[in-house]
């Protein structure tokens, strides 16, 4: 904080007072700013995304039932979002949409204030609040504020249970750690190693921080255990076995491979490589217990799954405390140009995050879920439908909107076996769009056709068409005939 300071002293020399205040004001615009920004953006963003939808039906579940359903998806972030669902209408979808965003706006807000918090005890004033701008405007960190997803809540637990660590409040910090997990099961990991890291420094356990995360872990492992009948750390264990399945042996280093070459180059798309440098340059050197935080990150190729850019996001206040620790060391080779290599170094990263970041501009307002028809599909099968009926689809938006159950289409070559396959699942509607089909499921092109084949009609029947400007987006809404 001394640099800061110092700077507040030559602009006013005032009492401690005064100084406070106008440390504190540029975060408070900052903070205030990025909290505006991202009620704007989530008020304009009208899409669930899918894994979204999974989380919100949890959380309509717990407040049904006074309990977490068992699913690959853990309960704290439903558990977060069942909270303001209490002053909503569990009935309207939008709703249920306006409570995860709402959720997700306070914590991406919130995570960049953290990050100035994270900054300034290692860095100092400045630093921290351009760290702090950086969190507000991150096109990434954006993007996820406006959705329905985890991660910016998961990356606020993180980041506070290691703060916390760090000012020595292990049993808080424990816990937080253990509410984390609730969140994203791999937050554990980081608690772990610093249970470990802390155990061999001082040949004993920290009592407090390990109790603190059992206090949450404990009784998740017993509802894992006895909803599933194994034990297991997740719900999520299975993608790791299915995994192994899939890829036996030395094809498995494939796989790890083929997802590091995937991931890897999704940081420096985010962040810029000439701050990605500075970052692993600072990381390497640092030798500090706050690099266990990046830990989580370690299980993320060995498993079958998309590598998206958002994994990244709750380690970026860590990327970018190794980026200031790098500048500081560079710079501080060069004693009597100390502050001009200091603000080259910080103009070169700053350059290549601008750079990076041109690109995810247009995500920010842009929303790939935006699927029209799905939704207005919904909307429109809502008042002819209960909530167990069933509606087979590829993406499950038609059933978000409509309130009622999901069934998934299989991955299958066969248009025939697929229909024998919705039938059998109890589907009564099957739904068709344009875009889906073209890009993830060929397979039911035949159902785009007007009018459909014979063979095929005698099993559907076309009961709503949703055509729009953009064909992309048209959709059909087949009735399932229950005779073979």
């Amino acid at each position: 904080m001394r640099r800061g300071r110092n700077l507040i002293d030559a602009v006013m020399p005032a009492s401690g007072r005064a100084r406070d205040l106008l440390a504190w004001l540029p975060v408070l615009v900052l903070v205030t700013v990025a909290l505006i920004l991202r009620i704007r953006l989530a008020v304009a963003n009208e899409f669930p995304t899918v894994d979204g939808v999974q989380y919100m039906h949890q959380a309509l579940y717990l407040l049904a039932h006074g309990r977490p359903p068992f699913s690959c998806f853990p309960p704290g972030w439903p558990a977060l979002i069942s909270v303001p669902m209490l002053w909503l209408d569990k009935a309207d979808p939008m709703d249920l949409l306006r409570a995860a965003q709402g959720v997700n706006v306070a914590a991406s807000t919130l995570l960049g204030l953290l990050t100035f918090f994270l900054l300034r005890r290692r860095l100092g004033y400045l630093p921290a609040l351009l760290g702090l701008a950086v969190m507000a405007l991150l096109p990434a960190n954006l993007i996820l504020a406006k959705g329905d997803l985890s991660d910016t809540t998961y990356a606020c637990g993180l980041l506070v249970s290691w703060l916390l660590y760090d000012r020595g409040r292990k049993g808080a910090s424990g816990l937080l750690f253990g509410l984390t997990y609730l969140v994203r099961p791999e937050a554990i990991i980081a608690a772990v190693a610093l249970l470990a890291h802390e155990t061999w420094l001082r040949r004993r356990p920290p009592r407090a921080m390990l109790l603190g995360l059992m206090t949450p872990v404990l009784p998740y492992l017993v509802f894992i255990r006895t909803a599933s009948g194994t034990w297991g750390l997740s719900s999520k264990d299975v993608a790791l076995g299915q995994s192994l399945s899939a890829h036996p042996g030395l094809g498995y280093l494939d796989l790890i491979w083929s997802n590091l070459r995937l991931l890897a180059p999704l940081l420096t798309g985010m962040l810029g490589l000439p701050l990605v440098i500075l970052a692993l340059w600072g990381l390497i050197r640092a030798r500090s217990r706050w690099l266990w935080m990046l830990a989580p990150l370690l299980p993320v190729p060995l498993i079958i799954n998309p590598m998206v850019a958002r994994f990244w996001v709750p380690y970026v206040p860590f990327f970018l405390l190794g980026a200031g620790l790098a500048i500081r060391e560079l710079a501080a080779r060069f004693p009597s140009r100390r502050w001009p290599a200091t603000l080259l170094l910080a103009l070169l990263a700053l350059g290549g995050l601008y750079q990076a970041t041109r690109d995810d501009m247009i995500y920010v307002k842009h929303d790939t879920e935006a699927f029209f028809g799905l939704k207005d599909a919904g909307a429109w099968l809502k008042p002819q439908v209960d909530p167990e009926t069933i509606i087979a689809a590829y993406k499950p938006y038609t059933s978000f909107w409509a309130g009622c159950r999901f069934a998934k289409l299989p991955d299958d070559d066969n248009i025939d076996a697929l229909l024998t396959w919705t039938r059998n699942s109890g589907a009564r509607y099957l739904i068709v769009n344009v875009l889906v089909t073209r890009t993830l499921m060929p397979v039911l092109d035949p159902l785009l056709q007007k009018p459909l084949p014979p063979r095929l009609a005698r099993r559907l029947e076309l009961v709503q068409l949703f055509e729009y400007d953009l064909t992309e987006h048209n959709t059909a809404v087949y009735r399932v005939k229950q005779t073979p």
